[in-house]
């Protein structure tokens, strides 16, 4: 529910308010004169994924460093690699 509530109001109570918004997930809206200003929301983060991210952890696909690693073994095998007659 968002409760209105003036700007000196806010300003003069902030830590009251901020702890409203943090603790309690109350929301705001600032009044100033007769429009509405602001809205106070408790702030969440949102990690963004890269798309290369998104394929690497749909798809399965390796990390760097694992695909590295295969890269040498295949070297190494190529090099030691023989037919049989």
């Amino acid at each position: 529910m968002n409760n209105i509530i003036s700007i000196s109001d806010f300003r003069n109570n902030i830590s009251d308010y901020i702890n409203r918004v943090t603790y309690n997930k109350d929301s705001f809206l600032l009044k100033r004169g007769k429009s509405i200003v602001a809205k106070i929301v408790v702030y969440q983060e949102k990690k963004e994924y890269l798309a290369e991210d998104k394929i690497k952890k749909y798809a399965g696909i390796l990390n760097d460093m694992e695909a590295k690693d295969i890269k040498n073994h295949m070297r190494k095998f190529r090099k030691n690699f023989q037919l049989l007659p």
